[in-house]
């Protein structure tokens, strides 16, 4: 396996916490401390555009298909940025906290929040459909599953599972400290879950009705909290973020380490990795620093 970093995107002034793909495959979005959400384009590499200004941080933002940029404000809501003019075209209160993801499941929109709650908004009147408050601690990661099902990451340890109609399935235990990332693998119907407690572990869901819920393998991955992990758009692999200022990527069969991306072997980060984007143009890798800077992977 070879890493090439193909280049390094600058211009935020502070970290970043947030990246969203974009409606094309070299498109994508950043934003972070500084509250500036920027476009930039794979093919034009360091050529960012500034879509909107938001006061305060950013933690999340998510494109629809209609080409809106729905972003959480820290301490608002959720604005709604329409790309093509960069208006503001509707803004969505939701009490004073942090927003930390942002899930589209068919008309929905749900919105997982520093508090424990979960806000769940219908996409097209923007009206609050409900709330699920099933923590006081923060949810961190918010990922669908098969039969409209959604799972999340709470930073009280456990990962919980919603039925369509809002009702809690499941919850486990599943890192001590926050769970900040979680994936859905559905070749082998397992989620690969990341926390501060610097592992990953595989759930087999098939195994989820047992009195014992255990991981079906699990690794200590990184020397810090892992931040994220995201799938390759192909490939069996996926690649994890840290709090040590690297990269990682993963055989998901069996868990085994591939790769190491870091300062010294591949002029990688300088601070934390918070965020991740696999992309499907030219399978290339997005990652998003406390450094202030976007770095762009081929990775074969």
């Amino acid at each position: 396996m070879q890493i090439e970093r193909i280049d390094t995107f600058s211009g935020h002034r502070g970290p970043i916490y947030s990246l969203a793909s974009g409606e094309q495959a070299h498109e994508f979005y950043s934003a972070g401390s500084d509250g500036w959400v920027v476009q930039w384009n794979l093919q034009k590499p360091d050529l960012g555009k500034v879509v909107a200004q938001i006061s305060g941080s950013v933690y999340a933002m998510k494109q629809d298909d209609q080409g809106v940029l729905w972003v959480g404000q820290n301490f608002e809501g959720i604005h709604g940025i329409q790309l093509s003019n960069q208006e503001r075209i509707f803004s969505i209160a939701l009490g004073a906290n942090s927003i930390f993801d942002i899930l589209f499941n068919q008309n929905q929109v749900w919105v997982a929040h520093q508090d424990g709650l979960i806000s769940v908004v219908d996409s097209v009147s923007k009206q609050i459909i409900k709330h699920i408050k099933a923590s006081d601690k923060s949810v961190r990661t918010l990922r669908l599953l098969p039969q409209g099902r959604i799972a999340a990451a709470y930073s009280d340890g456990y990962i919980r599972i919603f039925n369509s109609k809002f009702e809690l399935e499941y919850a486990w235990k599943a890192h001590e400290g926050s769970v900040f990332g979680i994936q859905y693998w559905e070749k082998e119907d397992v989620i690969i879950s990341v926390g501060k407690d610097a592992r990953i572990k595989k759930w087999k869901l098939s195994a989820i009705h047992s009195a014992h819920f255990l991981p079906e393998s699990e690794v200590i991955a990184h020397m810090y909290s892992i931040h994220d992990l995201v799938f390759h758009p192909q490939k069996h692999l996926f690649a994890s973020a840290s709090m040590d200022k690297t990269i990682k990527i993963w055989d998901a069969t069996d868990l085994t380490l591939l790769k190491v991306i870091d300062a010294a072997r591949y002029g990688g980060h300088k601070n934390s990795v918070n965020k991740l984007i696999w992309t499907s143009f030219d399978d290339q890798l997005v990652s998003a620093s406390d450094d202030k800077n976007i770095s762009v992977w081929k990775i074969h």
